[in-house]
């Protein structure tokens, strides 16, 4: 069954990590094209700020959830499906970044990270797809990151993360396709948020919360797998990474200043 790109009369749209950043921007850009947004985080306080932020077409509507507890989940999905409509549209955007020092790294950073960023998204994608396989029809976009790339300084558990969930989009996407659900990863290059300040090294070619939700948005409405922007930057990364370890990854090193004395 060949998957179609979901319109707000085919139900509603859900984001997660709404709150604030790309999704909270997302949220907006999304209720302004016509759809019931429902956007979830732990803290009500950030999502009711969102909700009472926004006045234009479409509505947004607020449903706290804990994204780690997988049973608190599934009710939020159920709550939502109850009292606005059919998931139509996921965009599991719920993420931390929590820079990882080799030298002196904290097992609770890796593990808070692959809780947060890999736990938090597999637990959705188990309250939704079996909703969407029996309507036969849905879309999932999973925001990983560019990161997912390849080796980057004080990503080891951040990056690792973001890796696996493109590889999980990826198996959900040959999977999923005869049931009529479209699943598409999300590697955004640097966007304007606040985890951007523990990052050390240079950030070209940075784009704004808006401008990243802009460009998702307009990618939402394609089949494509990948969405992915700043194409002159994450297309360039890639080729990096195309390269031999032993070319691409003294390269990366030079190119974010890890290759001088400690």
């Amino acid at each position: 069954m060949n998957p179609r790109v979901m319109k707000p009369s085919d139900g509603v749209a859900w984001v997660t990590g709404g709150n604030s950043g790309i999704g909270a921007a997302l949220a907006r850009r999304l209720a302004s094209q016509g759809w019931t947004v429902a956007i979830s985080a732990r803290r009500k306080d950030k999502l009711d700020e969102v909700v009472s932020g926004y006045s234009g077409k479409g509505r947004i509507v607020a449903v706290p959830v804990d994204l780690t507890d997988a049973e608190a989940v599934e009710a939020a999905v159920a709550g939502i499906e109850a009292d606005h409509g059919p998931i139509a549209l996921a965009v599991l955007n719920a993420g931390i970044y929590l820079p990882v020092t080799a030298e002196a790294p904290k097992f609770e950073d890796y593990r808070k990270t692959f809780e947060v960023n890999l736990s938090g998204t597999a637990a959705c994608i188990c309250a939704l797809t079996p909703r969407m396989t029996t309507r036969r029809s849905g879309q999932i976009a999973i925001v990983s990151s560019a990161t997912s790339f390849g080796g980057m300084p004080t990503a080891s558990a951040y990056g690792a993360s973001k890796a696996a969930l493109v590889n999980m989009a990826a198996c959900l996407r040959i999977e999923l396709h005869r049931y009529g659900v479209l699943v598409q990863a999300i590697t955004p290059g640097f966007v304007e948020t606040p985890a951007q300040d523990d990052n050390a090294f240079p950030k070209p070619f940075m784009v704004s919360a808006d401008t990243a939700a802009k460009r998702i948005a307009s990618g939402l409405k394609s089949k494509r797998f990948e969405i992915t922007f700043p194409r002159r930057f994450t297309w360039a990364l890639k080729a990096i990474y195309a390269l031999p370890y032993g070319w691409s990854l003294p390269l990366v090193r030079k190119q974010t200043g890890w290759d001088k004395p400690v």
